[in-house]
């Protein structure tokens, strides 16, 4: 993986692009940001500092099974090009604080995106309630998929 220098510079050049929001709940690809490990208990220890993971890890992830159930990762918000995108912002932030309606925390998270975090942007202090339990791999690309993706296929 690489150094904390260079994902600090990675990080920073992200965020200087301005209007470009980070997707907490990427895919396992060489240049992701990892940003936590999935705990026995079922919450996101938070690695400190996120580190971007390159194609060794990668590799090793993928050969122990689906690396999204046991991690978590970062890469920019591809908004339409994603099949959770629903025109409007990301529906799993949506669907999340749907399923947990009041979910507030008066200490967040130690995230390191949450300056450019999508689901941060939609719906502030209750998105980082509900991030530290949410597993990325629970169905795929269908899980939340949208209906602007659905008619975007046909």
């Amino acid at each position: 993986m690489d150094t904390h220098e260079d994902t600090e510079s990675a990080t920073t050049a992200e965020s200087d692009r301005g209007d470009v929001k980070a997707c907490p709940s990427a895919l396992c690809v060489e240049g992701a940001l990892l940003l936590g490990v999935m705990t026995e208990s079922g919450r996101l220890a938070y690695v400190q500092p996120p580190t971007r993971v390159d194609a060794e890890f990668v590799a090793r992830a993928h050969a122990r099974g689906r690396p999204e159930a046991r991690f978590r990762f970062s890469m920019p918000c591809i908004e339409a090009g994603c099949p959770q995108w629903t025109g409007d912002g990301c529906g799993v932030a949506d669907k999340l604080v749907e399923e947990e309606p009041g979910a507030t925390s008066t200490r967040l998270p130690a995230c390191t995106i949450r300056r450019t975090c999508r689901w941060f942007a939609q719906h502030g202090a209750s998105a980082c309630a509900v991030c530290p339990t949410v597993v990325a791999d629970v169905g795929g690309s269908e899980t939340y998929s949208s209906p602007q993706a659905r008619s975007a296929d046909s």
